[in-house]
């Protein structure tokens, strides 16, 4: 088995529901970067997909990448964890259905492409990439965009000198997203990583901004209570030091992949 992250428990990919559900209505709002990284995969993959055979659109969201990936002789399925969010790409004119992409509520070989951005940070790799290879025809080809370990890094950084509690979640590095897609059977492995930035005039922002896209969703070791007043404050000053041009960044670590079933 690959070496990664153990599956979420239960309860867990409850409260990722419930966050990315209770978003569904302002995410397009806060969505930039999550746009950006679509148009990044959008631009990096090179293969093909068998004719005919529908996309799967894993973690749709609110179906804006769905629109992009349509043609006249491939159908898009958007699934997403929240139903609110498939309603939403309902509204956006996608076909929109409810399904975890740890256990998709597809038939084996049924698509001929599979696409997710952004969503395979909230699953357990190996059980993502297992799915993908049960719903996708022999053939057909898997491009994901998910996020690494540096991803806000330095809000991590700043929140650590606060507490010990965890304020940023943790996320796969690479070779356990390979070694997940290898054991899977996927052949042609081609990787890229990259970093996305996204700006905020400052911290609360930048957190309104995480939250906005449902993002904020922790484990166990998270926070329970608010920080006082003197906490924020000093949190605020530590970040002010990263403070760029275009405002506070926000970095995403993106790593991309493509393969062939």
């Amino acid at each position: 088995m690959p070496d990664s992250l153990p599956v979420p428990p239960a309860d867990l990919r409850r409260r990722i529901r419930e966050a990315f559900a209770a978003a569904a209505a302002h995410y397009d709002h806060h969505a930039e970067v999550q746009r950006a990284i679509v148009a990044d995969l959008l631009a990096w993959i090179e293969l093909s997909a068998p004719a005919r055979l529908p996309t799967l659109d894993a973690g749709c969201g609110t179906g804006y990448a769905s629109a992009a990936l349509r043609t006249d002789d491939a159908p898009v399925i958007g699934l997403d964890l929240a139903d609110t969010m498939a309603r939403q790409a309902l509204r956006r004119g996608e076909h929109g259905i409810a399904g975890d992409l740890e256990c998709l509520p597809l038939r084996d070989g049924c698509v001929g492409r599979y696409w997710s951005s952004l969503a395979w940070q909230w699953c357990a790799s190996g059980a993502a990439a297992a799915e993908a290879a049960r719903v996708l025809a022999s053939g057909g080809v898997l491009q994901v965009a998910t996020l690494g370990p540096d991803t806000l890094r330095e809000l991590r950084e700043v929140f650590a000198a606060i507490d010990g509690a965890e304020h940023v979640r943790s996320f796969e590095p690479p070779d356990a997203v390979l070694a997940a897609l290898r054991h899977a059977g996927f052949r042609s492995i081609r990787f890229k990583q990259c970093t996305q930035t996204g700006f905020a005039p400052d911290l609360a922002s930048l957190l309104r901004d995480i939250r906005g896209v449902g993002a904020h969703t922790l484990g166990d070791s998270r926070r329970r209570g608010m920080l006082g007043r003197q906490a924020w404050q000093r949190l605020c000053d530590a970040y002010e030091v990263h403070r760029e041009a275009a405002g506070l960044p926000a970095r995403y670590d993106v790593l991309m992949f493509e393969a062939i079933r």
